[in-house]
């Protein structure tokens, strides 16, 4: 980067930095400098490069000669920043139209993680967004909102590790590469099945199986703790639930999951007889503007009702018209649910 691109606006520099470092380790590492001045630097990197990830095929990149090398590095250097967003939008046209299929207005969500090296998938929700994503073997993962995954595809191990959030997997039969899910180093491992696992604060985790089987270990035990225990194998219909306390999570045992567990990625769930403060729990994961139960009263107040739960407004509206409650908003980011 040169003083020319002051002018630029934060997206048309990140895809000169995704462009220009893609080649060079020393341009790169100043890429991964950037980023981390500003969280906004890293998600537009992010969407850049995952562009160019699915335009340039990485394979031919280890059969270019010099001169081809040259000739795309002075490209990236003189193109102006129109013929720029060109290149990265035809690579985000190739994106989706083969490997995403998003319930929202669909953006790349993959890239290349630049700290330690290696090539790995960064898989990004945001706020509202719930995306489906098929991985290059074929297995399809759903994020919920909120959410970031890491996707490495070994040659004798597929390995995710899930930061933060919920995503269900539907993962392809592959009985060499088995298919990990890991979450504060417990992990979820699945020959080729269905489940979700989800991952809110730490040593937190929620494992559901829909399909086939699974061989689970608790979060937080340590590497040695995690390899010489016995691992829950769930069957279908059945959840395991590690809540953080060591007891806990040394003695959480499979029970059946609720059976509206997966509706979430429809974005309608039906609930039968459930507290409104587990309702609102869920919805407000999904809205900026949160939904509140006055009182511990209403909070444990009980209703059956299908309901749109990425849409706030509509399920206060229904909750009061159900329980005779009334609506306070007069707080921008806070609707209260009151008697």
């Amino acid at each position: 980067m040169t003083e020319d691109d002051a002018p630029l606006t934060i997206k048309q520099q990140a895809r000169r930095w995704a462009m220009e470092s893609r080649d060079t380790p020393a341009l790169h590492a100043a890429a991964m400098r950037w980023c981390a001045q500003d969280p906004e630097h890293r998600r537009e990197f992010e969407i850049a490069d995952a562009a160019l990830t699915n335009y340039i095929d990485p394979a031919a990149r280890n059969v270019r000669s010099r001169q081809k090398q040259r000739r795309r590095q002075k490209l990236a250097r003189i193109a102006m920043a129109a013929s720029i967003a060109a290149i990265v939008l035809m690579g985000a046209h190739i994106v989706l139209g083969q490997n995403v299929s998003s319930f929202r207005a669909a953006t790349p969500v993959a890239s290349r993680d630049g700290e330690d090296g290696k090539m790995r998938l960064v898989l990004v929700t945001g706020k509202t967004e719930v995306r489906r994503v098929t991985l290059s073997d074929g297995s399809i993962v759903t994020l919920d909102a909120d959410s970031r995954l890491l996707v490495s595809m070994r040659a004798d191990r597929r390995e995710i590790t899930l930061d933060h959030g919920r995503a269900v997997f539907s993962v392809t039969h592959d009985t060499a590469r088995p298919f990990v899910v890991t979450t504060d180093e417990g992990t979820t491992t699945a020959l080729g099945t269905r489940f979700s696992v989800e991952r809110r604060a730490r040593c937190q985790m929620n494992v559901v199986l829909f399909e086939g089987h699974v061989a689970v270990t608790p979060p937080c035990q340590g590497a040695q703790n995690a390899a010489t225990g016995t691992p829950r194998v769930l069957q279908p219909g059945q959840r395991i639930r590690y809540t953080g306390a060591q007891s806990q999570r040394n003695s959480a045992i499979a029970e059946p999951a609720p059976s509206n567990d997966e509706e979430w990625v429809t974005g309608v769930k039906s609930y039968d007889d459930e507290t409104v403060a587990a309702i609102l729990s869920e919805v407000n994961l999904y809205s900026d503007v949160k939904l509140v139960a006055a009182t511990p009263e209403i909070a444990a107040m009980r209703v059956s009702a299908e309901l749109h739960i990425r849409n706030s407004q509509s399920v206060a509206r229904h909750l009061a018209r159900s329980l005779g409650l009334t609506l306070d908003d007069q707080q921008p980011d806070r609707i209260f649910l009151k008697k």
